[in-house]
């Protein structure tokens, strides 16, 4: 749709300053080059474990490109040529200059869409700021069957993903970006089953244990701190897929095994205790004068976690999915169970569902009085059906721990904060059509 005048002189300086502010931040984020060179093709679409992620990324990495260009008043094809033409030079670069980086077409796509996304946002800003009644109510559904999705995509992302495969133990080892542990491995068991250093006699029984959260035991002598993540134990399989992980980072212990998030390529949910490495003092030589004993198991309600030498140290963590968070960063989260995590999980829960108060607080604003009880009762009953399909039935489908009562308390905050927006916006409009 274009614009029938042209855009105000605020508008357009406030679109030349975030367009401005967008490229450079675009420029900073994809023609920097890298310490090592990624692997990946060019007709990938979805490239990496975490490729799902750096997808969501590429498209918010557009959106404010899209918002300056749109607030600037340029016409929308160009503006989608135009971005569209600056991905292809950016994986052009990539492919032919920059080191460490990796063109796709993925990216391509990915970065027009968010482009094209931020370009509607603004163009088509009255539309879903101050809809009718009738839009309302259809943005209030698509909204709520997003976050349906969302909840859906958190719940599957914690619960076990085992694959039914031959297993290979891994003691101390060195992988890829990963530094090698510097202690030494005393034991390593998943149950009653040892963890070799080569392949499982009896994968299937690996693999049973592991679905039923089997308790993973191992027993270190600690050598000096790393830097970097440093595998311990692990257990991986023919398609070289990380099924099990027992690690040190620096002074802290990381646990995890293979969930629905590597299914979908997201980020892996990583458990650690903090400080677990600083319990037994070194000697002369670099290593521990305690062993350290660890113990783990993971299901998909809870993971506990303990490390025990001189003094122990155990955590257990309830798995919810307004977790889910963690799945999306642009970096790797490691969970401890901390304040930091239940607040960001609670403004993780509220933003997802203030659209949804907004939109559907917006479809009965102008409904007339006699009806405006039945109408908002009805709406109350939806919420509430939505909230307990979203926070209890999704969840315990995939054996997630179904929501927390503040978990609640922060969706019906999201709702009536959004409610009451609309309420407030719609005021004005509403005396006036009283008047009329």
């Amino acid at each position: 749709m274009k614009p029938t005048v042209a855009p105000a002189p605020h508008l357009r300086r406030a679109g030349t300053v975030v367009t401005i502010a967008s490229l450079t931040g675009i420029a900073f984020a994809t023609l920097l080059p890298e310490p090592s060179p990624a692997i990946g093709s060019i007709f990938c679409l979805v490239c990496g474990s975490a490729g799902v992620v750096s997808a969501i990324l590429n498209v918010f990495l557009f959106v404010p490109l899209g918002v300056g260009l749109a607030l600037y008043g340029l016409p929308g094809k160009r503006a989608l040529l135009g971005m569209c033409a600056l991905s292809v030079l950016i994986e052009t670069a990539q492919f032919f200059v920059i080191s460490g980086r990796y063109a796709t077409i993925g990216d391509v796509l990915t970065n027009s869409l968010g482009g094209a996304l931020g370009f509607a946002i603004i163009r088509y800003a009255t539309s879903w700021l101050r809809p009718s009644p009738r839009m309302a109510l259809s943005l209030g559904v698509g909204w709520s069957a997003l976050w349906l999705a969302t909840q859906t995509v958190s719940a599957f992302g914690f619960s076990p993903a085992i694959p039914s495969s031959e297993y290979y133990g891994q003691i101390a080892p060195l992988l890829g970006n990963f530094e090698q542990f510097r202690g030494v491995v005393v034991s390593a068991r998943i149950g009653d089953v040892t963890v070799p250093d080569t392949r499982f006699p009896n994968s299937h029984r690996v693999r049973e244990l592991l679905i039923h959260g089997g308790i993973v035991t191992t027993a270190v002598v600690p050598g000096p701190q790393t830097s970097g993540i440093a595998p311990i134990v692990g257990v991986a399989d023919t398609g070289e897929r990380e099924i099990v992980l027992v690690a040190q980072e620096g002074e802290d212990l990381l646990f995890g095994v293979r969930t629905g998030a590597a299914v979908l390529r997201l980020r892996a949910p990583v458990f650690a205790i903090p400080d677990a490495f600083v319990a037994a003092p070194p000697s002369d030589s670099g290593y521990a004068t305690d062993t350290l004993k660890v113990t783990a198991s993971y299901s998909a309600r809870e993971v506990w976690v303990n490390a025990r030498s001189a003094t122990s140290r155990s955590r257990r963590f309830p798995i919810t999915a307004s977790l889910g968070w963690t799945m999306f960063l642009p970096f790797q989260w490691f969970i401890e169970g901390t304040p930091t995590e239940l607040v960001v999980s609670a403004i993780w829960i509220a933003c997802l569902l203030f659209p949804f108060g907004y939109w559907v607080g917006g479809a009965v604003r102008f409904r007339q009085a006699h009806d405006a009880a039945r109408i908002r009762m009805t709406a109350i009953s939806i919420a509430l059906v939505l909230l307990y399909v979203g926070l209890v039935i999704i969840p315990r489908a995939f054996g997630v721990s179904a929501a927390t009562p503040s978990e609640w308390l922060a969706a019906l905050t999201g709702i009536l904060s959004g409610t009451a927006l609309a309420h407030r916006a719609s005021a004005p409009e509403a005396k006036t059509r009283r008047r009329d």
